[in-house]
């Protein structure tokens, strides 16, 4: 599960392109957000399995944006569903490093 995604989700202005940094240490998550030319720590995650959860705010010039995300790796696939304050929404990736 550790490593670097490429991230992918269509919204209403577009697809946005980002990365996900994972890092595992037992059932504990940590990584960063890399969305809008922006990085986003967090440090509150967990695992059950395959599955991982983690949660944080990520600060616009114009907004907050707090958010959820309840994702699953499987081989070098990330599927990851994200519910935030201006909706929810899909996102898909696959492991570069």
């Amino acid at each position: 599960m550790d490593g670097l995604y490429e991230l992918t989700t269509k919204t209403p202005m577009g697809v946005l392109k980002g990365n996900l940094k994972i890092v595992t240490n037992g059932n504990c998550l940590t990584g960063y957000l890399d969305f809008m030319g922006k990085r986003y720590d967090f440090n509150n995650g967990t695992i059950n399995g395959n599955n991982f959860y983690f949660s944080g705010m990520i600060k616009t010039n114009f907004k907050s944006i707090k958010y959820e995300i309840q994702g699953e790796v499987i081989n070098n696939t990330v599927n990851i569903f994200a519910k935030t304050n201006m909706g929810s929404f899909n996102l898909q990736g696959r492991k570069i490093a």
